[in-house]
Parts: structure tokens; C-alpha cells; sequence
């Protein structure tokens, strides 16, 4: 198998784009007889090591595992501008057996004058990630003196004759409304709120297609949000209206690099070496307003106090069964909304009807002592079967997206090249079928990458055995961050499903399993004190028994209606639901609080 790595910095000026990169790296693919893995690193400097770069990161990690067995990157920049990097990238590649592909080529890592020459090549590389680096930071600090533009301009502004600031007429009347209002007494949030019902377009909104990914920091799941999506928030409001920009001045930190070595590893951090100020800059807001409205935010500031931080054991794996979206805690230290809610519920959303909140302590306590405390579960997972026919299943199911994956690469490929023809006519339809073509594409590599990880977990016989692990190493003395890792491995998704009655209601929540095809049901009530364990499903037989016993079926059933019986090494016999009798019964005075009142 051939990773493909393909990565590029901040500057999109680029010459080599991820699409060339992959492009190259899958003729590259093609001319060896092999399959291929795309790893992406878009946007990200190569100067950083694997820690932040979740495309290398994970390239090394399946390089551990066996996964791959050649490397391509269209050339060794790509990999890496800094030396420590580049070492570690050696010796994965040498302790793994890897074959390396720059540019479509070998190179063989293991002759001693190559690894010279890519030694030199590396310190190459950092010397001209850090020239450049200087280079425009020396750049930047020159055009804020002029006054001209670089980067994002601030809302209400765009670029205008000599690339100089110039008051943008449609974004610069809902400035002057943010610090009318502002004046007036009213919060950051309220005016976001104001402003979204309004449907006052954002900057991202306004001029921006496509969309943005994050991914969650214990989960490793990613989530797409379309920029034309993006709603005004109150933190947003809140920064516009400190921006001095708006009044005229602009301030402008120019940063070096500083240079340490902690444990025999280089660290690079900024440090802000001037503070270049250009004071003709066009108004927007007259200076006696932007103080006063400064002057009441400050006051305000006082009023509020320390900010307080707080802790959420499960965000990232709770949603909602009426509108699939996300749910999250939420902690009010004025009031009792200590709350899991959907998204949905909240501005500025408040789009789904039929969900409601869920005390947050009360949930995570229940959460925390179905896992932990419950007998009958660790018995079901660390006792569930080792399938040896799921891995055939997920083989065949990662081949069938292989060869998707192709058609889908073609696709993108055939859109482009008919996109380049400046006689090509409704060029509309094709830019939006060329869209889509690329949208599936991505689909299909995160559902490559699951299917990777959940293979390596059913080959390696590790779920049983790491899951017995996991419940056994929790104490009741353990701190948050343990804690929320711990469940965090255990739990894939959470879901809440809620009724409403009469004059009351209840919730039932349904917990899956990570890397297991099982989950569980429970039911509360509104109280959330007293959970019963309604059944708990799993999607194959229980023990070799019940496999031979449902394949006997399966025979009996096949030839009264005259086909073929699978074969038995592919049959996982059939889908179960089993009654429980368990039931979780929280005591007030026992409920985990982390960093909040009682609810």
C-alpha cells in the first residue's frame, strides 16, 4: 500500500496544490501495481512536527501497523522543514522496511551518501522555511506602515485603489448598528442575536464558499460546517467592537522566533519584537464613540469578574435522535440551566421543537456508572465474541469503497479537465457536478479510514482485551482529563430521544459502543435519577453455538425458498435483542460535580 502525503502551508500561492500532489501520488500508485492512502496536511506549516499535523500523524501510525509499505510526497519539503522531523520520518522508514517515492522515484533511504544528501536537503529546508518566514513577517510589517492591506481585512473594509483599507458601504452600516447598540446597554450576544434573525450576513457568510473542519481533541472525529453557514456569535461581536481599526488606528505586533531546546528537542516560539501603529486609517466610528463604547465594555469587564472555566465529560459524543444534531453542556453559574442541550435549543439556532435538556450532572454521573460499576456490562463486551468473519465482512466492504474511491478520483479528474476548456458551455452545471464529485470523494476517504481502523482493532483480537483494560483502570479519585479519555474510548456515539406526556416526559438515550456492533437502551424520566436498562442489541451471534445454530436456520430457510446458503465462513449469524434487568439509581448527594453548582 503507497500513503500518498500531501500538504501545503498558509501561503495559497503555492505551485504545488493538494490536488497535484494526490494527483502525482496516485500515477504514482498506478505505475507500482499498488493501492493507495491519502494523508492531508492543508494549510499547515511543514516547519511543525507530527504532534499538529494530523495527516502525518496518522501516516506514521499505519506505517507502525503494517498498513503501509511505500511512501510518496512530490518532494521532501513536503514532508518536512525542520531536521527532527525529517529523522524521525528516516527511521520509521528504515525500522518499517518503507520504500520512498519522492517526486515518483526510489530513493533509498538505506545508502548511506542518500541519507547525506537528504540530511542536507533537510537543513535546507529549515533555512528556507525560516528566511521565508522572516521574509514576510518583514513584508507585512512594511505594508501595515503604508497603510496597504494583507490578509483578512476586518468587516466593513476591503481593498481598495493602491491596496489601500476602504470603507466597504454594506458591511460598514451593521458596524455603526453593533456600536449603536452597544451604547445603548445592550450585550455582544443580544446584538448577535439580533443581527441573526436579521440574517445580517457575516463576514465568512458573505464572501466565502466551502467549508470548515474541525475535529474534536479525544474523539478524532471531524465535523464540516459550510462557510455560507456561519451565524454572528457573541465573542465575534465582542472583538469587533476592542477592534481600533474601527476608529482609524491600526496595530500591528511584528513577531521573531525565539529559539530553545528542551529534552534535545528544538521548540520555536513568537515573541513580539515592535508594535508598528498607522493611524490613517478610513473611520467608520467617530473616536468619542469607540471610547464610550470601551469605557462601558471595561466597566462591564469588572462588573463580571474572572471567567470561569469549565468542564464538559462528554462533548463530542452526544446528539439528538429528533434532528441529528450535536448536544452540549452548558453551565450557567447565575442559575440552574446546568444543562446537556441540543444545539437545535440554542441560539442562534433554536430549530428542533421536540428535544430537551438534560441535568449534566445528573447524565454524566449515569454515564460514568454504566461503564464503570456495571457488571453486566463488562461482562457483555470483554465477553463478546471474536468474530474472525467480521474482518472477511470489512475487507470486502473496504475493497468495494477502493474501488469507489477510484471512480470517484476519475470523476474529479474528468470535471477539471472540462472545466479548463474556455469554450465549455453551462459551466454552472458542471462547476456544481464537479462540487459534488469532489464532496463524494471526501466521503469516501473518511469512510476508508474507519473502515482502516476498525480492520486493525478485529485483526489484532485487541477490542476485548483493551476494552477489560479501560473499565478496570477507573478510580473514583481520577481527574477530569483521565476520566473524559476513558469514556471517550469506550463510547462511539451517545443518543437522547425525548417525549413529551402530559405534564411530564421522558428521555431514552441509547449508547453505542466503540468498535462494537452493540449498544444499549435506557429510559429516565425527567427527575433523571432512577435509569432503567431496557435491552441491549448486538449485531451477530454471542458464541459459536448460537452461530451454528442460527447457520442451521439460515440453511433450513435457503433451501425451502430455493437459493444458495452463504457460505459459513461469512455468516455472522443473526441480530439479537436482549431484555435487561439492570437499573441505575443516582443518589443527589452522590452526583459528580465537577466545577459547578448543584443543579
Amino acid at each position: 500500500m503507497l500513503g500518498i502525503y500531501c500538504r501545503t502551508s498558509k501561503n495559497r500561492q503555492e505551485k504545488h496544490t493538494i490536488d497535484n500532489q494526490r494527483d502525482a501520488g496516485i500515477l504514482c500508485a498506478n505505475n507500482l501495481g499498488i493501492g493507495y492512502t491519502v494523508y492531508i496536511d492543508d494549510g499547515i506549516s511543514g516547519t511543525l512536527d507530527e504532534s499538529i499535523r494530523d495527516g502525518l500523524s496518522d501516516l506514521f501510525r499505519d506505517i507502525k501497523k503494517g498498513d503501509i509499505t511505500h511512501v510518496y510526497c512530490i518532494d521532501q519539503s513536503r514532508i518536512e522543514r525542520d531536521t527532527r522531523t525529517w529523522d524521525f520520518f528516516v527511521a520509521e522508514c528504515l525500522n518499517n522496511d518503507i520504500k520512498y517515492y519522492p517526486g515518483g522515484s526510489f530513493f533509498d533511504l538505506d545508502n548511506g551518501t542518500n541519507r547525506m544528501f537528504a540530511k542536507l536537503m533537510s537543513i535546507v529546508n529549515a533555512y528556507y522555511a525560516e528566511i521565508t518566514s522572516k521574509k514576510v513577517r518583514l513584508a507585512n510589517a512594511s505594508k501595515v506602515l503604508q497603510g496597504k492591506t494583507h490578509g483578512l481585512n476586518p468587516y466593513g473594509y476591503r481593498r481598495g485603489a493602491d491596496k489601500k483599507y476602504e470603507i466597504y458601504p454594506e458591511e460598514a452600516e451593521y458596524v455603526i448598528k453593533m456600536f449603536e447598540m452597544s451604547l445603548q446597554g445592550i450585550g455582544a450576544y443580544s446584538i448577535a442575536n439580533e443581527f441573526n434573525k436579521l440574517e445580517v450576513p457575516t463576514k465568512f457568510s458573505g464572501n466565502f464558499s466551502g467549508e470548515i473542519t474541525r475535529k474534536d481533541k479525544y474523539t478524532k472525529n471531524k465535523t464540516k460546517f459550510q462557510k455560507s453557514n456561519v451565524k454572528w456569535r457573541g465573542n465575534v461581536i465582542s472583538d469587533m467592537l476592542r477592534n481600533k481599526m474601527y476608529k482609524g488606528i491600526r496595530e500591528w505586533n511584528r513577531h521573531e522566533d525565539k529559539i530553545t531546546y528542551e529534552n534535545e528537542k528544538l521548540i520555536k516560539t513568537k515573541v513580539p519584537v515592535e508594535l508598528i501603529i498607522y493611524k490613517d486609517i478610513p473611520v467608520i466610528i467617530k473616536p468619542e464613540i469607540w471610547d464610550a463604547v470601551n469605557a462601558n465594555l471595561e466597566i462591564n469587564k469588572k462588573n463580571v469578574g474572572r471567567k470561569e472555566q469549565y468542564h464538559y465529560l462528554l462533548n463530542g459524543l452526544v446528539y439528538c435522535a429528533h434532528c441529528n444534531d450535536e448536544i452540549l453542556g452548558k453551565k450557567r453559574p447565575k442559575g440552574n440551566d446546568n444543562s446537556y442541550k441540543c444545539k437545535g435549543k440554542r441560539p442562534p439556532h433554536k430549530n428542533c421543537k421536540e428535544s430537551r435538556g438534560i441535568s449534566l450532572s445528573k447524565f454524566e454521573t449515569f454515564i460514568v456508572q454504566h461503564l464503570f460499576n456495571s457488571k453486566e456490562l463488562k461482562k457483555l463486551l470483554v465477553d463478546a465474541p471474536k468474530n474472525a468473519n467480521e474482518s472477511i465482512a470489512l475487507r470486502e466492504e473496504k475493497e468495494k469503497r477502493e474501488k469507489e474511491k477510484s471512480e470517484a478520483i476519475k470523476a474529479v479528474a474528468h470535471f477539471e479537465k472540462l472545466l479548463k476548456n474556455p469554450n465549455l458551455k453551462g459551466i454552472d452545471t458542471f462547476i456544481n457536478d464537479y462540487v459534488n464529485s469532489k464532496k463524494k470523494l471526501e466521503s469516501i476517504e473518511r469512510q476508508l479510514e474507519s473502515l482502516t481502523i476498525h480492520i486493525s482493532e478485529v485483526e489484532n483480537h485487541s477490542r476485548n482485551k483493551r476494552t477489560k483494560s479501560t473499565i478496570e483502570s477507573y478510580t473514583e479519585d481520577v481527574g477530569f482529563d483521565v476520566l473524559k479519555k476513558l469514556v471517550h474510548s469506550l463510547v462511539e456515539r451517545i443518543e437522547i430521544h425525548h417525549t413529551k406526556e402530559e405534564k411530564s416526559g421522558y428521555f431514552t438515550v441509547q449508547i453505542k459502543y466503540r468498535f462494537y456492533d452493540e449498544y444499549s437502551t435506557f429510559v429516565t424520566n425527567w427527575q433523571a435519577l432512577n435509569w432503567s436498562w431496557v435491552n441491549h442489541y448486538r449485531g451477530a451471534a454471542y458464541s459459536q453455538y448460537e452461530l451454528d445454530e442460527d447457520y442451521e436456520v439460515e440453511k433450513h430457510i435457503a433451501n425451502k425458498k430455493g437459493v444458495k446458503v452463504l457460505p459459513k465462513k461469512i455468516f455472522k449469524g443473526y441480530s439479537t435483542s436482549t431484555m435487561m434487568h439492570e437499573s441505575i439509581k443516582l443518589k443527589p448527594e452522590e452526583l459528580l460535580r465537577f466545577d459547578y453548582p448543584s443543579t
